[in-house]
């Protein structure tokens, strides 16, 4: 068997380096074309560097000499690498799809009725299904009025500003009585009493929305006597009404009876049919009954006469075997009689 050499600790032998054959030829070639190359003006600079490219190509050039040099390596874009008739998914562009140009051309119409209804809004034709939240007349006509003042009196209008104007002249000044919730009295205005309202509010909700429970509201401090324990919270009109309920007899339902005439059975098993009318009703299953038990006797009566009629059949049979056996009996003595007067001499 023979001994792998990996085994033990014992390393490959390490494979031998082929030596660069150095090709005199190639340089002498690179050299030459890279002095052709140069122009026949070069100055000494130029020479020089002409010189050490030469070398410095020719050493590569005996680099180049090994085997795995020799191949080339050719690198494609990832594009042209895969074949034309692959069957992985090629996703394009979005832009300039049908359904891009769709949407384009519904935008382009929204728009142009857009414009030719608030053209007609402008000059005053469009008539709304219902009245706008904005009179767009008395708005231009505000903003006509404002322009013109605003052209007489540049210098007034420059100078102090409308909406400063109307924030001063709007200001209300009133007092108005306030109870906080500390029960205090305070004249207060307005706008400060919806400042105090908006704070509050904004206390409470902050105080809903905190993860610690909230005390309950009434609280009982020192010794006291609940009531409310020894008395009904819904009062006691309401408790005696529910005892009247309570003790109120149950009213019968309605009679209610099977209404034939509401389905269809034609095809199905029969039934009689009773009349709406109480009384009526009444009368015809009195009748019912009665033909009921008048069926039942009739029954009773044929049953009874199967019976008889069968016990005498029995009683019949019963007769006819034993006048059988009698006479089979008979003729059994007879003829052993006969047989015993017959042989008694001829044996003698």
């Amino acid at each position: 068997m023979p001994q792998d050499p990996n085994l033990y600790g014992q390393p490959p032998p390490k494979r031998q380096k082929k030596e660069i054959v150095s090709s005199t030829s190639v340089a002498f070639t690179s050299q030459l074309s890279s002095l052709l190359a140069e122009p026949a003006t070069s100055t000494a600079p130029s020479a020089a560097s002409a010189t050490t490219t030469a070398a410095a190509r020719t050493r590569r050039a005996k680099l180049k000499t090994d085997e795995l040099s020799k191949t080339k390596v050719k690198r494609k874009d990832a594009s042209t690498t895969e074949p034309k008739d692959s069957k992985k998914l090629s996703l394009k562009s979005p832009f300039g799809t049908e359904e891009s140009k769709a949407e384009r051309e519904f935008a382009r119409r929204k728009m142009e009725s857009k414009a030719r209804l608030y053209a007609a809004m402008q000059r005053g034709d469009y008539i709304g299904r219902e009245t706008g939240l904005v009179d767009f007349d008395r708005k231009w006509a505000e903003s006509q009025a404002a322009t013109t003042n605003n052209n007489n009196n540049p210098a007034s209008s420059s100078d102090s500003d409308p909406d400063d104007d109307d924030d001063e002249t709007n200001i209300d000044t009133t007092l108005h009585e306030h109870t906080d919730e500390f029960g205090r009295v305070r004249h207060l205005t307005h706008s400060q009493i919806l400042r105090l309202q908006r704070s509050n509010a904004s206390a409470t909700e902050l105080e809903h929305m905190s993860a610690r429970p909230k005390a309950p509201e009434t609280l009982i401090y020192g010794d006291a006597v609940q009531a409310e324990a020894f008395a009904a919270r819904d009062g006691a009109d309401t408790m005696e009404a529910l005892a009247r309920k309570r003790d109120r007899s149950a009213t019968p339902p309605a009679a209610t009876h099977y209404r034939a005439d509401g389905e269809i059975r034609t095809k199905g098993v029969g039934f009689y049919q009773f009349s709406r009318d109480e009384g009526t009703r009444e009368a015809e299953m009195g009748a019912l009954a009665e033909e009921r038990r008048r069926t039942e006797g009739l029954r009773r009566e044929r049953e009874a006469k199967a019976e008889g009629r069968k016990r005498e059949i029995e009683e019949r049979r019963r007769a006819l075997l034993e006048r059988r056996t009698k006479k089979m009996a008979e003729s059994f003595l007879e003829g052993l009689e006969k047989d015993l007067v017959g042989g008694g001499p001829g044996g003698g």
